[in-house]
C-alpha cells in the first residue's frame, strides 16, 4: 500500500481543501501519514493570496523537492492556488514536481494520474487535530472583484454549495465528535443566493439538524450582513456572537477605488446594528492601509472610526500590490515604508484598545472549549472562549484541573494579556 502526505499550507478554506485530497486518495486505497520524509507521494496544498503566501509556496516545494532527492521512487504532488495560477508558466522550473493539479478538477487530474478512473469518488475528509473544531466549506469562488484581491481570477465566481452537501457533511463531523463547527467560504454572507436561501437559512437548519453545542461563521462581507442574521445570532446561544468581516478601509474614495461596500455611512450603521442587536458581540476586522490614492486625511478617517468602534480583534496589512489585480496598474501608488508606517499607527491604537477589551473579561466567568493539553509546563490545558476563533485570535491558559479535549466547560478568568486569557475551571 503506498502512502500519502499531505502538507497544507493557506487559510481555512484550503484547508479543508487539503482534508479532502487525502479523503479522496484514503478512499483509493492509499494510506496517509504525517512523515513527508516516509512518505511514498507528497501532496503540497498552496497558497497564493499574497506575495508572501507565493513565496512560501516556493520555499515549500523546493524543500519538498529536496526531499525527494533522496528517494527517485518518491511522487511530488503541488496543489491548490499556486498550482492553479502558476502551473503553466512556472512547471520547467520546477522539474522535481511530478503532478500539478488545480483548485477546480483535482479529483479528475488524480484520477488520470494514478489510474484511479473505477476509484470511488465517495469519501470524507481525513479530518486534522484538534478534533473538537472543524471548518465547514459552504461555497467555492468569489464574485466581489475587489482591486486588491486575486482570488476571483484564481477560484472563479462565486457558487454555493448544495444545501443537502452541506448539511450531510455537517451531520457527518458530529459523528466524528466535533463540538464547533466553523462555517467558512471565500463570501460566507452570500450562500444560497443561486437557490432562494440565504445564511440565515442555513444556520437555522444547522441548529435544527444537528446539536453542535457551538456554530461559528468566519469571512463575512459587510455588505451582506443581514438584520435577519443579526436577529438569528442574537437570539440563538448555540450560534457564537463572533463577526469575523473584513472592513478593509472607512474612508469613501480609498473604498470606492478598492470596489469595496457599503461605505463610509452604512459602516458606521452596521456596526452600530450589530452592538445593538447582539449586545455581547465579538468584532475581527482587518484593514489595508497605504492602498494606492490613500491621503494622510483618509488615515485619519480610519483612526477616527478605530477609536469610535474599538473592534475587540483588528488586523491590519500594508498595501503591497498583487500581480494581476486591478490595483497593482492604478496611479498614485503608496511608498512601502509609507503604507508599513501608517500600518504601525493603527496597531500601536488597537492594542491600546484589546488591552482594555481584554481586562474588561477578567473576573467573568465563561465558557471556553478545551483544545488540548498545554505545551506550557505553567498551565494544563489550553482552550478558546465563544469570542476567539481558532488559529487567528487568543487562547485561554488554564491553570488546573482535568479535563478532555472537546469538553467546554466553565471557567473563571483572573488574568490576561494583550490577547491571551489566563483562567481555571470553575465547574
Amino acid at each position: 500500500m503506498k502512502t500519502v502526505s499531505l502538507y497544507n499550507l493557506g487559510c481555512s478554506k484550503n484547508f479543508v481543501d487539503g482534508e479532502n485530497i487525502t479523503g479522496y486518495m484514503a478512499a483509493n486505497g492509499f494510506k496517509i501519514i504525517d512523515s513527508c520524509e516516509n512518505a511514498d507521494i507528497i501532496i503540497v496544498n498552496t497558497c497564493s493570496f499574497i506575495e508572501d503566501a507565493t513565496k512560501e509556496a516556493i520555499d515549500t516545494i523546493l524543500g519538498m523537492g529536496q526531499i525527494k532527492e533522496n528517494r527517485e521512487d518518491k511522487t511530488l504532488v503541488v496543489s491548490g492556488c499556486f498550482s492553479e495560477r502558476y502551473r503553466e508558466e512556472v512547471a520547467k522550473e520546477f522539474p522535481e514536481v511530478d503532478l500539478w493539479i488545480g483548485t477546480k478538477d483535482w479529483i479528475d487530474e488524480l484520477a488520470e494520474y494514478f489510474t484511479l478512473k473505477d476509484g470511488t469518488r465517495s469519501f470524507n475528509r481525513i479530518l486534522s487535530e484538534p478534533l473538537a473544531s472543524q471548518y465547514i466549506k459552504i461555497s467555492e469562488g468569489c464574485s466581489h472583484r475587489c482591486a486588491f484581491c486575486i482570488i476571483p481570477e484564481i477560484r472563479g465566481g462565486f457558487v454555493s454549495r448544495p444545501w443537502e452537501d452541506v448539511i450531510n457533511e455537517a451531520k457527518w463531523l458530529e459523528a466524528q465528535g466535533v463540538k464547533e463547527l466553523i462555517v467558512v467560504s471565500q463570501d460566507t454572507t452570500a450562500y444560497g443566493r443561486e437557490f432562494g436561501k440565504d445564511l440565515a437559512d442555513l444556520l437555522r437548519a444547522l441548529l435544527d439538524e444537528t446539536s453542535f453545542p457551538w456554530i461559528r461563521m468566519m469571512y463575512l462581507h459587510p455588505s451582506l450582513v443581514s438584520d435577519k442574521l443579526l436577529d438569528l445570532v442574537g437570539s440563538e446561544p448555540r450560534l457564537c456572537s463572533y463577526f469575523d468581516m473584513p472592513l478593509q478601509h472607512i474612508a469613501d474614495p480609498v473604498l470606492k477605488r478598492m470596489g469595496r461596500r457599503p461605505g463610509k455611512a452604512g459602516t458606521y450603521e452596521l456596526i452600530e446594528k450589530i452592538r445593538s442587536k447582539v449586545p455581547d458581540a465579538t468584532i475581527r476586522t482587518t484593514f489595508i492601509l497605504g492602498f494606492p490614492g490613500e491621503t494622510e486625511e483618509d488615515v485619519a478617517e480610519v483612526v477616527e472610526f478605530i477609536k469610535w468602534a474599538k473592534f475587540e480583534k483588528l488586523g491590519v496589512f500594508p498595501y503591497s500590490p498583487e500581480e494581476g489585480t486591478r490595483a497593482e496598474k492604478m496611479d498614485d501608488q503608496i511608498e512601502p515604508e509609507v503604507s508599513v508606517e501608517r500600518a504601525g499607527l493603527i496597531m500601536e491604537i488597537q492594542q491600546d484598545i484589546s488591552r482594555e477589551k481584554q481586562e474588561a473579561r477578567v473576573g467573568k466567568t465563561v465558557p471556553v472549549i478545551i483544545e488540548r493539553l498545554s505545551d506550557n509546563p505553567d498551565y494544563n490545558f489550553e482552550g478558546r472562549t465563544q469570542g476567539d476563533a481558532p488559529e487567528v485570535d487568543g487562547r485561554v491558559w488554564i491553570i488546573d484541573g482535568d479535563a478532555t479535549p472537546g469538553d467546554i466547560r466553565m471557567v473563571k478568568l483572573f488574568d490576561c494579556d494583550d490577547y491571551d486569557l489566563f483562567g481555571r475551571f470553575s465547574d
